[in-house]
């Protein structure tokens, strides 16, 4: 079961705004659906009080810190599209300070990261997935990533540009899953998306999924990255 910000203010018996900034500031685990937050209910049942793991950076932000944990040639292009200015040089090397010395980095990573794009679930048909896969707009990641050593067959998770998010909803006829549904295809929306994902976008996509296989996988992908 899935809770909406004012559902989840309910059951925390707080304010909507105070729910929401536990939500934004990855004290709970939530996905933006649509331009909406929403929340597991398991994750918002496992809500302690105490110290944050990290505000969220800014769609930008998280981008020139995620080409940081990347091979040169790649990163330089993510760079350049992104160009840091000496302010935020200054921040990205104290976040991958931070990073580095973090005791759960996963947790670290997942709340700063929460806003590196805007998250859509949506319905395909089981005969299109295949061919989605292949279409150039789209860019695989998470257990749709050979990265994440899952390549679950039955669904497609990728980013797309925000301005061709609308292009591939129409041209695959995507639609809304019907409530209780789960859906078969996650697209991410962004500003830029590279040809090639950072590793730390697989394993950030990784992390907010539930399952033991995935969590691990995110783990493994953050042991096989360092710093640039």
């Amino acid at each position: 079961m899935v809770l909406s910000i004012p559902e989840l203010a309910k059951r925390l018996n707080v304010n909507d705004s105070r729910a929401r900034q536990l939500v934004q500031s990855g004290r709970i685990r939530g996905q933006r659906v649509g331009g909406r937050w929403i929340v597991d209910e398991a994750d918002a049942v496992q809500y302690r009080p105490g110290k944050p793991a990290g505000r969220p950076l800014s769609e930008r932000s998280a981008w020139q810190l995620m080409s940081c944990f990347w091979e040169a040639s790649p990163r330089r292009s993510l760079l350049a599209y992104f160009e840091p200015s000496p302010v935020e040089k200054h921040r990205l090397k104290e976040r991958i300070n931070r990073l580095q010395d973090s005791p759960d980095l996963l947790k670290l990573l997942a709340a700063w990261l929460a806003n590196r794009a805007d998250k859509f679930e949506f319905s395909s048909s089981p005969d299109d997935i295949g061919e989605l896969r292949e279409d150039k707009r789209i860019h695989l990641s998470g257990v749709s990533h050979p990265r994440s050593g899952l390549l679950a067959n039955s669904e497609v998770e990728a980013y797309v540009r925000r301005d061709e998010l609308e292009g591939v909803v129409k041209d695959w006829f995507l639609v809304e899953p019907f409530p209780g549904n789960r859906p078969n295809v996650i697209l991410r929306a962004a500003e830029h998306v590279p040809d090639e994902l950072p590793p730390l976008v697989v394993a950030a996509d990784l992390a907010e999924r539930p399952g033991v296989r995935e969590q691990q996988a995110a783990r493994e992908i953050l042991k096989s990255v360092h710093a640039h």
